[in-house]
């Protein structure tokens, strides 16, 4: 018999299916083994030896919340230039970190991992520059998926860009840093590809991201469509764009690198990367703000996921994605809270907070053209951080609910007092208590091992 764990709370959701009231979870050797009612679990389990018993009390336990985008490699910026303009915030954002050392990316990296791990985040999926998000993540505890990052505005050098790539990502793949080792061996870890935008990576050079991707039935993580200079400087050309290109190609603005022959042909970002071939079930398209309901389609035609980061996109000025229509055209949404550069934490219950406000005030003032039958609903934005991320990323049959045989990536939070009685408090929305109550972070447990416990990290 394994070393059984056991967890009870007054609230446990395990995404597929209801809430449970007065809800225990039954943990053996880091899988779920049940999630039950306490007069069911009293019943099943009242001749059996249980290693460890953890009563919440006032707490809701449910899946371990997965990040859809971050770059954990710039939280050392944390509130970098807040008002700039977008495109003047990434040439800052590049300008501070392009002399940083690798262990100067590490320590960047580990802070952001270790926000997230407070907060509740069990998976983070990471677009890295530096590649060492993959290690501050092992070296939390924090399961992820870590897409390192590539740009290439020229075809003719796509070949060598590529070979660049791949030169890089064996040397992370082959790392000698033993928590990244025993993550990847055990495979809560897996290194992949991130072709970084439509304007900064030509479709020649993604075009081999994403065959190797799929080759090795591997996510692909890009941005699209997120602000209306990338949208314009696509489709006809955006004075902007090209003056940051130049700039972080170090280059001058009349080179020939700057003027590609796939730009300026009047299409969506959308239809750009169709028109080439790059739409695909493996991609997870973060941001898609500007997105019409023709794109919304096709990103659903092509099985595209899309990660929803609603308070990145406020703070750069980039809108408002339309996310109540990516659910109405059966789009996989999930949540992503972008880095510390350009969000206030890396807390997801905080986003869903205010993806939940956002879109109300988007549809009371028409800018979503959303009625009222189309707010989106505390249980979506649980679902969308849990189970709809996991679906994004196809490991749904590994995390993203409570259910018997899964991982047990848990989260547990406190609910903060209430003068309410009994009878009161379990007439209460679980969801809503999550995501408005002032929820707060008790333990996290990834693949069966406790990441945090009462407020302290188990490991550095």
């Amino acid at each position: 018999m394994g070393e059984k764990l056991c967890l009870a709370a007054r609230w446990a959701i395990p995404v597929v299916g209801e809430p449970i009231h007065d809800a225990v979870v039954v943990i053996d050797n880091g899988v779920i083994e049940g999630v039950y009612a306490r007069p069911q679990f009293n019943s099943i389990y009242k001749n059996q030896q249980i290693a460890r018993a953890e009563d919440y009390k006032e707490a809701v336990i449910m899946p371990g919340l997965i990040n859809l985008h971050s770059h954990l490699d710039y939280s050392a910026l944390r509130a970098f230039a807040t008002d700039e303009p977008f495109f003047q915030w990434i040439e800052g954002l590049v300008k501070r970190s392009r002399d940083w050392t690798s262990e100067k990316w590490l320590q960047s990296a580990l802070y952001g991992a270790r926000l997230a791990a407070f907060t509740g985040t069990s998976t983070v999926v990471d677009s890295s520059y530096s590649g060492q998000a993959a290690k501050a993540l092992a070296q939390v505890g924090l399961r992820g998926v870590v897409g390192l990052e590539i740009f290439g505005l020229c075809d003719a050098e796509s070949d060598a860009t590529w070979s660049n790539w791949l030169s890089r990502f064996e040397a992370l793949n082959e790392t000698d840093f033993a928590p990244l080792r025993e993550a990847l061996d055990k495979q809560t870890i897996t290194l992949t590809v991130s072709p970084h935008a439509p304007y900064t990576v030509c479709p020649s050079l993604w075009l081999k991201a994403a065959t190797w991707a799929k080759k090795f039935n591997l996510p692909v993580m890009a941005h699209l469509a997120e602000s209306i200079e990338e949208c314009q400087w696509l489709a006809q050309s955006n004075d902007i764009v090209h003056e940051f290109l130049s700039f972080s190609m170090r280059t001058d603005t009349d080179s020939e690198k700057l003027k590609p022959r796939w730009a300026g042909r009047g299409l969506t970002p959308v239809k750009h990367l169709k028109n080439y071939g790059l739409l695909n079930e493996w991609l997870i398209a973060a941001h898609a703000v500007h997105t019409d309901s023709e794109d919304l389609s096709t990103l659903y035609e092509h099985n595209v996921k899309i990660a929803h980061c609603p308070r990145s996109n406020a703070r750069l000025k980039n809108g408002l994605a339309p996310y109540s229509k990516m659910l109405e055209h059966g789009i996989t949404v999930g949540l992503g809270t972008d880095s510390l550069a350009s969000n206030d934490d890396l807390n997801l219950i905080a986003e869903a907070q205010f993806a939940l406000n956002a879109h109300r005030i988007g549809s009371a003032t028409g800018e979503q053209n959303e009625d009222e039958h189309h707010f989106p609903t505390a249980r979506q934005l649980v679902e969308a951080m849990t189970m709809e991320a996991a679906i994004a990323l196809k490991m749904d049959h590994l995390i993203g609910s409570l259910q018997a045989g899964k991982r047990a990536d848990i989260a547990v939070f406190a609910l903060p007092p209430t003068p309410l009685s009994d009878d009161e408090k379990e007439s209460l929305c679980p969801y809503n208590l999550l995501v408005s109550g002032g929820a707060r972070l008790r333990d996290l447990i990834v693949d069966g091992q406790f990441v945090v416990s009462e407020g302290k990290l188990s490991r550095n």
